[in-house]
């Protein structure tokens, strides 16, 4: 799994559902996937992709003031 998030702070995309007052880290199955997003947005100056392993995961739970157990993933639909 893949997640975008930004190059100056490490915080990644995240979004709301409902009334929760979790925000959930967007996720994308596949690295085209992401970066397609990106491109779309025209947000390719401000934000990358990272691949979801324990080294990026720990960099956004810093970025999000958490701990890395906590942080809920959310699939992005292709």
């Amino acid at each position: 799994m893949f997640a975008i998030i930004s190059k100056s702070e490490g915080f990644p995309i995240s979004r709301r559902i409902g009334n929760d007052a979790r925000e959930l880290v967007v996720t994308w199955t596949s690295d085209t996937s992401a970066r397609k997003f990106i491109a779309a947005k025209g947000l390719d100056a401000d934000y990358e992709v990272a691949a979801l392993t324990e080294d990026s995961l720990n960099r956004m739970a810093q970025a999000l003031g958490c701990n890395a157990d906590v942080i809920e993933f959310d699939a992005y639909p292709d």
